[in-house]
Protein backbone atom coordinates (compact mmCIF):
# COMPACT_ATOMS: atom_id res chain seq x y z
CA UNK A 1 0.00 0.00 0.00
CA UNK A 2 1.45 3.33 -1.05
CA UNK A 3 2.14 5.81 1.66
CA UNK A 4 0.09 8.98 1.59
CA UNK A 5 2.27 11.83 0.25
CA UNK A 6 3.09 14.57 2.66
CA UNK A 7 1.32 17.86 1.85
CA UNK A 8 3.63 20.37 0.28
CA UNK A 9 3.82 23.84 1.75
CA UNK A 10 4.30 27.06 -0.14
CA UNK A 11 7.75 28.54 0.53
CA UNK A 12 7.63 31.45 2.96
CA UNK A 13 9.26 33.81 0.44
CA UNK A 14 6.60 33.00 -2.16
CA UNK A 15 3.79 33.48 0.35
CA UNK A 16 5.25 36.83 1.38
CA UNK A 17 5.56 37.95 -2.25
CA UNK A 18 1.98 36.93 -2.98
CA UNK A 19 0.72 38.88 0.02
CA UNK A 20 2.61 41.98 -1.08
CA UNK A 21 1.24 41.63 -4.62
CA UNK A 22 -2.32 41.35 -3.31
CA UNK A 23 -1.88 44.48 -1.24
CA UNK A 24 -0.36 46.42 -4.15
CA UNK A 25 -3.10 45.29 -6.51
CA UNK A 26 -5.80 46.28 -4.01
CA UNK A 27 -4.25 49.71 -3.42
CA UNK A 28 -3.97 50.35 -7.16
CA UNK A 29 -7.58 49.34 -7.78
CA UNK A 30 -8.86 51.56 -4.99
CA UNK A 31 -6.80 54.53 -6.18
CA UNK A 32 -8.55 54.29 -9.55
CA UNK A 33 -11.99 54.66 -8.00
CA UNK A 34 -11.38 56.61 -4.80
CA UNK A 35 -8.15 58.44 -5.47
CA UNK A 36 -5.03 58.18 -3.34
CA UNK A 37 -6.38 60.48 -0.63
CA UNK A 38 -9.65 58.54 -0.48
CA UNK A 39 -7.98 55.15 -0.16
CA UNK A 40 -7.53 53.99 3.42
CA UNK A 41 -5.44 51.17 4.82
CA UNK A 42 -8.66 49.63 6.13
CA UNK A 43 -10.11 49.60 2.61
CA UNK A 44 -6.92 48.04 1.25
CA UNK A 45 -7.20 45.31 3.87
CA UNK A 46 -10.81 44.59 2.94
CA UNK A 47 -10.03 44.52 -0.78
CA UNK A 48 -6.94 42.32 -0.40
CA UNK A 49 -8.42 40.07 2.27
CA UNK A 50 -5.33 40.55 4.43
CA UNK A 51 -5.03 41.93 7.96
CA UNK A 52 -3.65 45.33 8.86
CA UNK A 53 -0.58 43.67 10.33
CA UNK A 54 0.24 42.25 6.90
CA UNK A 55 0.11 45.69 5.28
CA UNK A 56 2.45 47.17 7.87
CA UNK A 57 4.73 44.15 7.65
CA UNK A 58 5.41 44.97 4.00
CA UNK A 59 5.04 48.75 3.98
CA UNK A 60 6.00 51.40 6.51
CA UNK A 61 2.88 53.50 5.99
CA UNK A 62 0.33 54.53 3.37
CA UNK A 63 2.86 56.73 1.62
CA UNK A 64 5.33 53.86 1.45
CA UNK A 65 2.60 51.59 0.09
CA UNK A 66 1.73 53.91 -2.77
CA UNK A 67 5.39 54.57 -3.51
CA UNK A 68 5.73 50.84 -4.11
CA UNK A 69 2.53 50.82 -6.20
CA UNK A 70 4.22 53.38 -8.45
CA UNK A 71 7.48 51.44 -8.72
CA UNK A 72 5.75 48.09 -9.27
CA UNK A 73 3.38 49.46 -11.93
CA UNK A 74 6.22 51.28 -13.68
CA UNK A 75 8.29 48.10 -13.86
CA UNK A 76 5.31 46.24 -15.35
CA UNK A 77 4.73 49.02 -17.88
CA UNK A 78 8.36 49.11 -19.00
CA UNK A 79 8.24 45.54 -20.29
CA UNK A 80 5.20 46.33 -22.47
CA UNK A 81 6.72 49.19 -24.47
CA UNK A 82 9.25 48.96 -27.32
CA UNK A 83 12.90 49.43 -26.49
CA UNK A 84 14.56 52.63 -27.58
CA UNK A 85 16.76 51.09 -30.25
CA UNK A 86 19.11 53.27 -32.29
CA UNK A 87 18.85 51.66 -35.72
CA UNK A 88 21.28 52.89 -38.33
CA UNK A 89 19.85 55.63 -40.54
CA UNK A 90 16.98 56.46 -38.15
CA UNK A 91 16.35 60.13 -37.45
CA UNK A 92 15.08 61.54 -34.17
CA UNK A 93 11.66 62.17 -35.66
CA UNK A 94 11.37 58.68 -37.12
CA UNK A 95 12.56 57.01 -33.94
CA UNK A 96 10.12 58.94 -31.79
CA UNK A 97 7.26 58.02 -34.12
CA UNK A 98 8.19 54.31 -34.07
CA UNK A 99 8.44 53.99 -30.30
CA UNK A 100 5.85 56.44 -29.04
CA UNK A 101 3.06 55.14 -31.25
CA UNK A 102 2.90 52.08 -29.01
CA UNK A 103 3.99 53.72 -25.76
CA UNK A 104 1.30 56.39 -25.86
CA UNK A 105 -1.40 53.82 -26.54
CA UNK A 106 -0.49 52.10 -23.27
CA UNK A 107 -0.35 55.42 -21.42
CA UNK A 108 -3.85 56.12 -22.68
CA UNK A 109 -4.98 53.28 -20.42
CA UNK A 110 -3.37 55.25 -17.55
CA UNK A 111 -1.32 52.64 -15.70
CA UNK A 112 -1.29 52.92 -11.93
CA UNK A 113 2.09 54.65 -11.75
CA UNK A 114 0.74 57.50 -13.89
CA UNK A 115 -2.62 57.72 -12.14
CA UNK A 116 -1.14 57.69 -8.65
CA UNK A 117 1.89 59.80 -9.55
CA UNK A 118 -0.08 62.61 -11.14
CA UNK A 119 -2.40 62.79 -8.14
CA UNK A 120 0.40 63.20 -5.61
CA UNK A 121 2.29 65.72 -7.75
CA UNK A 122 -0.54 68.15 -7.08
CA UNK A 123 -0.18 67.79 -3.30
CA UNK A 124 1.56 70.75 -1.69
CA UNK A 125 2.48 68.98 1.56
CA UNK A 126 4.68 66.04 2.52
CA UNK A 127 1.86 63.56 3.06
CA UNK A 128 2.88 61.61 -0.03
CA UNK A 129 6.52 62.65 -0.30
CA UNK A 130 7.75 59.07 -0.87
CA UNK A 131 5.16 58.42 -3.54
CA UNK A 132 5.93 61.69 -5.29
CA UNK A 133 9.66 60.90 -5.19
CA UNK A 134 9.04 57.42 -6.62
CA UNK A 135 7.07 58.90 -9.53
CA UNK A 136 9.68 61.56 -10.23
CA UNK A 137 12.36 58.86 -10.20
CA UNK A 138 10.38 56.89 -12.80
CA UNK A 139 10.10 59.94 -15.02
CA UNK A 140 13.81 60.65 -14.59
CA UNK A 141 14.66 57.09 -15.61
CA UNK A 142 12.60 57.43 -18.78
CA UNK A 143 14.14 60.82 -19.52
CA UNK A 144 17.66 59.41 -19.21
CA UNK A 145 16.79 56.48 -21.46
CA UNK A 146 15.42 58.79 -24.15
CA UNK A 147 18.32 61.24 -23.85
CA UNK A 148 20.87 58.45 -24.27
CA UNK A 149 18.90 57.09 -27.23
CA UNK A 150 18.79 60.52 -28.90
CA UNK A 151 22.58 60.79 -28.74
CA UNK A 152 22.98 57.32 -30.22
CA UNK A 153 20.58 58.06 -33.08
CA UNK A 154 22.33 61.27 -34.04
CA UNK A 155 25.79 61.36 -32.53
CA UNK A 156 26.17 65.04 -33.38
CA UNK A 157 23.31 65.87 -31.01
CA UNK A 158 24.66 67.91 -28.06
CA UNK A 159 23.94 66.51 -24.60
CA UNK A 160 21.79 69.49 -23.62
CA UNK A 161 19.66 69.17 -26.75
CA UNK A 162 19.24 65.43 -26.15
CA UNK A 163 18.04 66.25 -22.63
CA UNK A 164 15.62 68.83 -24.03
CA UNK A 165 14.22 66.27 -26.47
CA UNK A 166 13.79 63.77 -23.65
CA UNK A 167 12.05 66.35 -21.45
CA UNK A 168 9.69 67.24 -24.29
CA UNK A 169 8.81 63.59 -24.94
CA UNK A 170 8.13 62.88 -21.25
CA UNK A 171 6.00 66.03 -20.89
CA UNK A 172 4.18 65.03 -24.06
CA UNK A 173 3.45 61.65 -22.48
CA UNK A 174 1.96 63.36 -19.42
CA UNK A 175 -0.33 65.40 -21.64
CA UNK A 176 -1.29 62.37 -23.69
CA UNK A 177 -2.36 60.47 -20.58
CA UNK A 178 -4.51 63.39 -19.43
CA UNK A 179 -5.92 64.04 -22.91
CA UNK A 180 -7.02 60.43 -23.26
CA UNK A 181 -9.22 60.89 -20.18
CA UNK A 182 -10.76 64.16 -21.37
CA UNK A 183 -11.47 63.67 -25.07
CA UNK A 184 -13.48 60.59 -26.11
CA UNK A 185 -12.04 60.68 -29.63
CA UNK A 186 -8.44 61.16 -28.49
CA UNK A 187 -6.02 59.81 -31.09
CA UNK A 188 -2.44 59.80 -29.80
CA UNK A 189 -1.10 58.93 -33.25
CA UNK A 190 -1.97 62.41 -34.52
CA UNK A 191 0.06 64.03 -31.77
CA UNK A 192 2.93 61.58 -32.13
CA UNK A 193 3.13 62.64 -35.78
CA UNK A 194 3.08 66.29 -34.70
CA UNK A 195 5.86 65.77 -32.16
CA UNK A 196 8.02 63.77 -34.56
CA UNK A 197 7.57 66.53 -37.15
CA UNK A 198 8.77 69.14 -34.67
CA UNK A 199 11.83 67.04 -33.82
CA UNK A 200 12.61 66.61 -37.50
CA UNK A 201 13.03 70.40 -37.73
CA UNK A 202 15.70 70.52 -35.05
CA UNK A 203 19.25 70.96 -36.39
CA UNK A 204 22.21 69.95 -34.20
CA UNK A 205 22.36 73.45 -32.72
CA UNK A 206 18.92 72.96 -31.18
CA UNK A 207 17.46 75.98 -32.99
CA UNK A 208 14.47 75.50 -35.27
CA UNK A 209 15.03 76.10 -38.95
CA UNK A 210 13.59 79.31 -40.38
Amino acid sequence: MNARPEPTSVPEEETTARSADRILRAAGELARTHGVAGTTIAAVCRRSGLPVSSVYWHFEDKDGLFAEVVRHSFADWLVTVPRWEAEEGTTLGEGVRNVLGVSYQTLGMVPDFMRVGMQVLLEKNDTYAKTRRAFLDCRLQVKRMISAWARRVEQSTPADQADDVATLVVAFADGSAVGSQIYPDWDPEEYVDLLSGVLACLPPTGRATS
